[in-house]
């Protein structure tokens, strides 16, 4: 056995001891560039807000707030977005944060505006100033609500599903 080898072999023998992860270096062709769901985050570091995406009619938006780290930079960014909706399912006494849910929101004529799927508990939009009728569905089950864009500030909706509907 080459000194290599038992170098190695030890290093892994001592690690197992005490404890320790291992990771082994690969050659880079070996493995894909990491993208943003691979990053480590650090404790109190946040994670950046997803990418913006743009609906059928280009309106901009973010939806995430998963994972937990995300949390920090949604709030950092509520002013620049008019539309901030939450998604929540009850749970007992407390409210928990859900995903998958389907947000259309719909102008006075009845246009669809935003179609989207939450990837987390919130959906930010840039919505122009405005009416809307905001439609929520989770597994099936749908809440509706107006909603009343200003020219100035944020307009913060908060959808909460009954306990069980995640289910």
């Amino acid at each position: 056995m080459r000194f290599a080898s038992k170098k190695l072999i030890a290093t892994a023998i001592t690690a197992a001891l005490l404890g320790v992860t291992v990771t082994w270096a690969q050659e880079p062709a070996a493995s894909p560039a990491p993208g943003d769901a691979a990053r480590s985050v650090a404790p109190g570091e946040a994670v950046p807000l997803p990418g913006v995406q743009q609906s059928a009619s280009g309106m901009a938006y973010v939806t995430g707030g998963i994972p937990y780290e995300q949390i920090p930079s949604f709030q950092q960014a509520r002013g620049q977005y008019s539309l901030n909706i939450e998604v929540y399912e009850k749970a007992g006494a407390k409210n928990e944060f859900t995903a998958d849910a389907l947000v259309k929101l719909f102008d006075r004529s009845g246009n669809v505006v935003l179609d989207a799927k939450t990837e987390g508990p919130f959906l930010w939009a840039k919505v122009p100033p405005g009416q809307y009728k905001l439609q929520t569905t989770l597994n099936g089950k749908m809440k509706e609500s107006r909603v009343a864009i200003n020219s100035s500030g944020s307009t913060r909706a908060i959808v909460v599903f009954p306990q069980g509907t995640e289910e």
